[in-house]
């Protein structure tokens, strides 16, 4: 069978509504493939699974490249949204925020990891599965400071789904500042500042956190906690001072 014709089986699959959007970000620019995972991905996440390795994810162009009919094969046998409820998505805590294809580049890698390489969110009898504890709501962090510059330890909590304590240490009952989640607005992952991995933001009206994790999990399970609290604040009235 040529490959014209291998492109408009490729073609019909994508017009059906659940392909319509990216697998991972909801992005409606869809033109690539992961052959073996079986889910069409935008430009920006096939580039994410590409640093995954062709052992975890096969990148394919569905217009750029050339498919043997049993590729073609494979994604007419499932579908993004069977494939993301049946098998990748499968256990997504309640109240999940997904990435969106506004997020930051990092924050989608970080998603697209915990998907496909740890199989975060598999059916419960996944071998090999690396589960997220979103019940962790405390952690060592290194916060940057306000006035003056410089990178600081510091012990993070969050309080009553609202408040975020830092401490100097993990026994220490005085705080050395507070951020409101009520207040904030951008939660989100930003580019390796002053050679910190792993960093992310949190803005409020007053100022801009920024914050480093030592690892790129422990990022996106902070990202995904605070979201999800902001979330709920946001629905909530405003209490009278």
């Amino acid at each position: 069978m040529s490959d014209d014709r291998q492109k408009e089986r490729l073609k019909e699959l994508l017009m059906k509504p659940e392909n319509a959007v990216c697998a991972d970000c909801g992005s409606p620019d869809v033109q690539w493939a992961s052959i073996n995972l079986g889910v069409f991905i935008c430009i920006v996440c096939a580039g994410v699974h590409r640093h995954l390795g062709v052992h975890i994810s096969r990148v394919k162009s569905t217009n750029l490249d050339s498919w043997k009919e049993t590729e073609v094969e494979m994604m007419e046998q499932s579908n993004n949204a069977k494939s993301n409820r049946e098998i990748y998505e499968n256990t997504l805590p309640k109240d999940f925020i997904k990435p969106t294809f506004g997020d930051s580049i990092g924050l989608k890698e970080q998603w697209i990891i915990a998907k496909y390489l740890n199989k975060s969110f598999t059916p419960p009898d996944t071998k090999d599965a690396k589960r997220i504890n979103f019940d962790v709501k405390e952690g060592w962090i290194t916060k940057k400071g306000e006035v003056v510059k410089s990178w600081k330890k510091r012990w993070l909590r969050l309080v009553d789904g609202e408040y975020l304590y830092y401490y100097k240490g993990t026994t220490d009952k005085v705080e050395c500042g507070t951020i409101s989640l009520r207040e904030s607005g951008q939660i989100d992952s930003v580019s390796e500042v002053d050679s910190k991995p792993y960093c992310f933001i949190i803005s409020t009206p007053k100022r801009r956190y920024l914050i480093s994790c030592n690892t790129g999990e422990e990022m996106f399970r902070w990202i995904q906690i605070l979201r999800q609290c902001a979330s709920q604040l946001s629905k909530q009235p405003q209490q009278q001072q």
